[in-house]
């Protein structure tokens, strides 16, 4: 094969699958540029070798879809199940992919006491056969747009039902032809419990992450504070690392006397060994076989250069599983390393210095990984090429040499330990202050909203282009000009959109409606979700608990390119209304929060309102009479009326009018409440009802029914929960009144999109 013809093959084995997978623009685009590029190289058999790797792909994605079926049925179960890699055990709970029947599927079991938890911790590894009995369930499908799909993410790994368990004994697993991969794997868990046990605290994730690639350990502020300022990816074990590792074993190896041929050989044993020790990710397991690649056509004088090893490696993954397409961490270790590949010329120019070349590596690094990031997180960090630049050579020089040296040194000598260790600690500590204190500068991460298809084309174009003019030395301004305008008018199109949109957003047995008005003329959001948080004893509490706002209501916020709420409705203090407002603050700007009179003296709104006092937000206590208008409609608060705070029956009630219709949101008001409202008001109609407290039967009474006359009402509870909301009692009274009904248990997210002629209703599940 001649030299460079495999970037070719790379491009029709992405098409071929794509076109199966996902057959749109993209595609077509894709296909358009191979011919196109093949088509300037004049090559005769270049043609004939690209469609040869398409039609492969092509039928190898037809046939990895056609068999990825589940031959299990929903409901009870027995069966024998072998854990397919070791217990993921985090506080109370046990997760675990787990194999049936050669179907894959993800085990979950409620841990009931600490000496079990400790049992199953010492009893149950990779490779253990254990007797389940329990339930398949079918994975959650996704229920807000744009939001994480568990359903998609289960399927694109070939698992199609949970297996909820009440009992694992471990005593009753056994253990019988255990691969060298499950021994590894269980090595693997052994090196983290270890590091757990010898670390001091702070040094626990860095060692973890960095040695053997498991993140769990780290804090949610640390890690969100490094994804903010761009350099997330050095806590994961990539090719900067395996560079590093090979570059150890050269040079120790070297020094003890062996042989660069001895070494290879070595190398070639060695690093497939580390790859499932540092938990199989892709963007490890690219940078082994590339490594291995080039290693290789050094010693046996192949045609293969760096850019024909990343397309051996990157065919070789589709060959494995056509799905890995849509892993992020697949997309973003191919496309940055491709980009920089491309660059080099440009990048390691004679004539520049140390801080220019890694200034270009950071800007190539963050332009490649720009259109993925925002398509999958609808965010990135402004701030990332400055911080890279200071980071990637800590880490590479300080931070990832060290942590190495203190596993080693543990060991020989827990003096010397102890005494290098407390070193190491002082620096990460100020490390991760100044990562905390620039990732809290205002602009440091920009919400840029999901991107559609056309408009991440033109990103990835503007990546490219970036990259052509740099390397035809036009000025740097000159060359992101282009990717800039792009951005630009992507942020404009969504921030100045003329279309507006209610949003009652389906945040599990709670309530959440974000409005968004034409033109930007203003953003509100209406309670925000939450869960009930009870005191747990310490082993069973979880390092990443599930967080509603973090979950679910930012991906909501962020995905729509919202980055300030003009109004934080509160609507009283219940947990399931205002829980997750804690984590709106330093991720969205708020403008100004209206409480209901005296609802500061529940201790959650209280925390709430500090947290607002410290990030400057104005807070104001409205009741009826407070209101405002602009352009696109007109917005009043009608309830309560007094200062007296009685928990539900104190609920904000917004009364307003805008996209043609008349809204009317009741918070958790019952029916006393309803009675207020009743003989306050003389005449009330209103077409859509956000209905009270969840659709209890203590709300929504016949007689405000009748006085409000809606056409439309719209209940927030959550899929299956224990409350019976909403109560067939609502349910019948809504029929009866000729009331049509969303409801976020049964239509998950519910949406109406309109505009000054009007708008439709639509919802995410039908």
């Amino acid at each position: 094969m001649a030299t460079g013809s495999w970037f070719f093959a790379a491009i029709a084995a992405i098409s071929g699958v794509m076109i199966i997978f996902e057959f749109h623009i993209l595609t077509l685009i894709l296909i358009s540029m191979g011919m196109i590029r093949i088509i300037f190289e004049r090559r005769k058999n270049l043609f004939l070798f690209f469609c040869t790797f398409f039609i492969f792909f092509m039928c190898l994605a037809f046939l990895t879809k056609q068999h990825n079926i589940s031959i299990f049925e929903h409901g009870k179960t027995n069966m024998h199940v072998t854990f397919n890699e070791f217990p993921q055990i985090d506080g109370d709970r046990l997760k675990a992919v787990v194999v049936s029947d050669q179907e894959k599927l993800l085990l979950s079991y409620k841990i009931q006491s600490e000496l079990e938890k400790s049992l199953l911790e010492s009893n149950i590894r990779s490779g253990a056969t254990c007797f389940i009995s329990g339930d398949l369930i079918q994975p959650e499908p996704n229920r807000n747009e744009y939001t994480f799909n568990y359903e998609q993410f289960l399927y694109r790994q070939n698992i199609h039902w949970l297996l909820d368990t009440d009992r694992i004994d471990g005593n009753e697993c056994y253990y019988s032809k255990q691969s060298i991969k499950h021994h590894l794997q269980n090595i693997r868990e052994k090196g983290v419990r270890f590091v757990d046990k010898s670390f001091p605290d702070i040094l626990i994730p860095y060692a973890n992450a960095l040695i053997f690639g498991d993140r769990t350990s780290f804090s949610e502020d640390t890690y969100r504070s490094y994804q903010q300022i761009g350099v997330v990816h050095l806590l994961a074990i990539s090719g900067l690392h395996i560079a590093f590792f090979v570059g150890l074993i050269y040079i120790i190896f070297l020094r003890l006397g062996i042989t660069k041929e001895t070494i290879y050989w070595i190398l070639m044993i060695i690093l497939p060994i580390y790859t499932i020790i540092s938990g199989l990710n892709p963007p490890v397991i690219r940078a082994v076989l590339m490594t291995l690649l080039l290693l290789s056509s050094k010693k046996w004088r192949l045609p293969i250069t760096t850019l024909d090893a990343l397309s051996i490696t990157f065919i070789l993954f589709l060959l494995f599983d056509p799905f890995l397409i849509y892993h992020a961490g697949f997309q973003l270790s191919f496309c940055v390393t491709f980009c920089l590949i491309i660059s080099s010329k440009a990048i390691f120019l004679n004539n520049h210095t140390y801080i220019r070349k890694m200034v270009d590596i950071s800007i190539v690094s963050t332009l490649a990984s720009f259109p993925i990031l925002i398509f999958h997180f609808f965010e990135f960090s402004v701030i990332g090429i400055l911080a890279n630049v200071i980071f990637v050579p800590f880490y590479t020089t300080i931070i990832l040499p060290s942590m190495l040296s203190l596993f080693i040194i543990k060991f020989f000598s827990d003096g010397l330990f102890s005494l290098f260790a407390e070193l190491i600690a002082v620096i990460v500590s100020y490390s991760e202050q100044f990562a905390l204190i620039i990732s809290s500068f205002k602009f440091s991460t920009i919400i840029t909203g999901k991107p559609n298809t056309i408009s991440l084309i033109f990103m990835v174009v503007g990546a490219y282009l970036y990259v052509f003019l740099t390397e035809h030395k036009r000025p740097r301004i000159v060359a992101i000009l282009p990717l800039m305008t792009i951005l630009l008018i992507h942020m404009a199109v969504i921030q100045f959109s003329p279309k507006g949109e209610v949003f009652f957003i389906d945040i599990g047995q709670g309530d959440s409606t974000l409005i968004k008005l034409p033109y930007n003329r203003g953003t509100y959001l209406i309670d925000t979700g939450g869960q009930l948080e009870f005191p747990i004893p310490d082993w069973r509490e979880r390092k990443k608990p599930f967080q509603v706002g973090k979950q679910m209501l930012l991906p909501v916020l962020k995905s729509k390119g919202i980055h300030t709420i003009d109004k934080l409705i509160l609507t009283h203090s219940d947990a399931d209304h205002i829980g997750a407002a804690k984590d709106l603050f330093g991720e969205i700007a708020i403008k100004e929060i209206y409480i209901s009179p005296n609802s500061w003296d529940i201790s959650l709104m209280e925390i709430i309102l500090n947290l607002a006092k410290k990030y400057r937000v104005p807070i104001y206590e409205v009741k009826a009479g407070t209101g405002w208008e602009n352009k696109s409609g007109t917005f009043h608060i009608i309830f309560p009326l007094d200062d007296h705070y009685e928990g539900n029956n104190s609920s904000l009630v917004l009364f307003a009018s805008f996209g043609k219709l008349v809204w009317l949101f009741m918070g958790d008001v019952e029916k006393e409440g309803e009675k207020e409202i009743i003989e306050a008001y003389q005449k009330l109609n209103a077409d859509v009802i956000k209905v009270g407290h969840h659709g209890s039967k203590t709300s929504s009474t016949i007689e405000f029914i009748k006085f409000i006359n809606p056409d439309y009402a719209v209940i927030s509870a959550g899929y299956n929960n224990r409350y019976g909301h909403p109560h067939q009692e609502v349910l019948d009274v809504l029929k009866e009144n000729k009331v049509h009904v969303y409801r976020t248990d049964e239509h998950g997210g519910i949406h109406y999109v309109f505009t000054k002629r009007g708008g439709t209703f639509h919802t995410i599940m039908q």
